[in-house]
């Protein structure tokens, strides 16, 4: 398992048909594999939360893999002020460096949805690794600890992480 904990870690692809592209309601479909999200090639979906859905990817520019947070599309009016929001979040998460906290390398937006590209860590969630076999409860405090000190960090450079889970 790996030390650093992600924050949960995007999707774009042809607009819906409509009057003029994907409406504020619409979700776009998840990408496959292959699809382009801006410079980066999509490998394969990895999750999906409330916030939006994170996949595997490659920067053909860089020559590495990275993992792709692209937010769901606003449903409201307030489309333009929550996308600046998300900007302004995703930019702070980029000046935030831990060894806890995966590193940030890049935010945009495709089609107008934000996304965040960021350090792909191969591990598994902290509820695979707690029920993969039985821990002392030294291992598991010193496990939760480390995340708690990745939330800390994050807490002490202004952010507020609003889904901290061990998924």
């Amino acid at each position: 398992m790996s030390e650093r904990g992600a924050t949960d870690t995007g999707r774009a692809g042809p607009s819906t048909p409509s009057t003029g592209g994907r409406g504020r309601a619409e979700r776009r479909a998840p990408l496959g594999r292959g699809a382009a999200l801006g410079r980066y090639v999509v490998i394969e979906r990895l999750g999906e939360g409330a916030m939006g859905i994170v996949y595997a990817a490659f920067d053909p520019e860089l020559d590495r893999k990275v993992a792709i947070k692209l937010w769901h599309p606003t449903r409201s009016r307030r489309g333009d002020e929550v996308r600046a929001r998300l900007l302004r979040e995703a930019q702070a998460m980029a000046r935030l460096s831990h060894p806890n906290v995966v590193a940030v390398h890049d935010v945009g937006v495709v089609d107008d949805d934000v996304f965040v590209a960021m350090e792909f860590v191969d591990g598994e969630t902290l509820n695979s690794w707690q029920e993969r076999q039985r821990r002392s409860w030294t291992e598991v405090r010193d496990v939760y600890a480390q995340a708690g000190r990745g939330l800390a960090a994050a807490h002490a450079a202004g952010l507020v992480h609003r889904d901290f889970k061990p998924e």
